[in-house]
């Protein structure tokens, strides 16, 4: 197949779409299709192993790790030129949408699929000047979703709450982990050692996170307070690192940064038990990572955890924002070392068959659906969509002028040098 992946985000950014579409774009070159990936540009993008179509982007206010990109008259030439079976939208909002609606206004007739992970219309309530968009990035993600042949999403959880929601076509992109380099036999002393900041001995908790509003990581500084006897391991970056750090002043947290690849699974398996907070996902790749390294969770019964958490059995959800029952669920993983055991090793059971490659062959059936369906007429209606076109735009232009405000000039637009084959 020749698959083309517009994609909200890409290398060298760091977070679980970013690598769930690395682990597809790996696979799908493994089956001997071909890919082609269009994308924002972004200051040094080191290497990517297949081609690419950037564009001009500029970042998003109070969040500069994500670049909004400017899709212009090349696209459709790019993918005309290419060939593609189906075109996947991945992810996409302020760059995929625009996108979309610039291959409409050629009128290229292609086969697509969108797919959900993230809940945009959730998690700009964390940003006070963003909060009252809510119901509008609701209407608008949807307004453009159900223009795809097929729609995918990560949990059974999110796929059903989408169709409830007036989601159409909406399918299960199963959830994988790559079990051959997260495990439980990854542990080190050294890497505890680190972790706890040079105090190994004590229970150690974990939490992989981006350090962004959206994820919530500030709910753990009081839990940590309530929870004296143990430390935790903060394992990420983002831009909200500073003031996390001020909030956890005087727990017992170590900030330790970004980890990848084997000093991740490290990471993961020298851990007594993986904590987390955030309650906008809609799976959550670390809680994966984590139970197939054979950590017990403990984590909010929100968004698509727990369509991956058993309760009782692989780990234990709390109440969302409800930092006693938090402290409660933590203290019940900590203080039986038996239970924390068998927790951790049902999770490992459960994570360790869920491969990358089902996954990604599950997502090829999809394709040829979607491209079937729209062959036969039998896909999304092509509806014209003025209001939600209209709606989009107007946001991108009100970003734009939020960053240039912040930064007190232009914002710096990254210039497209690179041009498709």
């Amino acid at each position: 197949m020749r698959v083309a992946i517009v994609a909200e985000v890409y290398l060298p950014k760091v977070d679980g779409v970013v690598m769930r579409t690395m682990n597809l774009i790996d696979c799908l070159l493994k089956r001997g299709d071909e890919v082609l990936v269009v994308c924002p540009e972004v200051p040094r993008r080191g290497e990517s192993p297949v081609p690419l179509v950037e564009f001009p982007s500029f970042p998003f206010p109070d969040y500069p790790e994500y670049r909004i990109g400017l899709p212009d008259a090349r696209l459709p030439k790019a993918l005309q030129d290419f060939g593609p079976d189906v075109v996947h939208y991945l992810n996409p909002f302020a760059f995929g949408f625009r996108c979309h609606d610039v291959v409409r206004k050629a009128k290229l007739d292609l086969p697509s699929v969108f797919s959900f992970h993230t809940l945009y219309g959730e998690f700009v309530k964390q940003y006070p000047f963003l909060s009252p968009l809510s119901p509008v990035l609701w209407w608008l993600t949807k307004q453009y979703h159900n223009r795809a042949d097929a729609n995918l999403t990560v949990s059974t959880v999110m796929r059903d709450d989408l169709t409830d929601r007036g989601f159409e076509r909406v399918h299960l992109w199963p959830p994988a982990v790559d079990s051959e380099l997260f495990r439980p036999d990854r542990a080190t002393a050294a890497m505890r050692e680190h972790l706890s900041g040079g105090r190994p001995d004590g229970p150690l908790l974990l939490t992989v996170s981006r350090l962004a509003p959206e994820k919530n990581v500030e709910f753990l500084a009081e839990v940590l307070r309530q929870t004296p006897e143990a430390r935790l391991a903060v394992v990420g970056d983002g831009p909200q690192r500073a003031e996390l750090e001020r909030r956890f002043e005087g727990t017992n947290a170590n900030f330790v940064g970004y980890k990848r690849g084997e000093e991740l699974a490290e990471a993961y398996a020298s851990a007594d038990a993986f904590v987390y907070a955030s309650e906008t996902e809609t799976l959550g790749n670390v809680i994966l990572e984590a139970m197939a390294s054979g950590l017990s969770v403990v984590a909010p019964r929100a968004g698509g955890i727990p369509s991956m958490v058993e309760e009782g059995e692989t780990g234990l959800l709390f109440n969302p924002g409800d930092t006693a029952d938090a402290v409660a669920k933590l203290a019940a993983v900590l203080q039986d070392d038996d239970f924390r055991t068998e927790m951790g090793q049902k999770a490992f059971e459960a994570a360790s068959g869920q491969s990358w490659e089902n996954s990604a062959d599950r997502v090829r059936e999809y394709y040829q659906k979607a491209a079937e369906a729209h062959r036969n007429g039998d896909g999304a209606l092509q509806l014209r969509g003025g209001l939600a076109q209209a709606t989009i735009d107007s946001l991108v232009l009100a970003y734009r002028a939020m960053s240039w405000a912040q930064q007190g000039k232009e914002p710096a637009v990254q210039p497209s040098e690179s041009r498709p084959n």
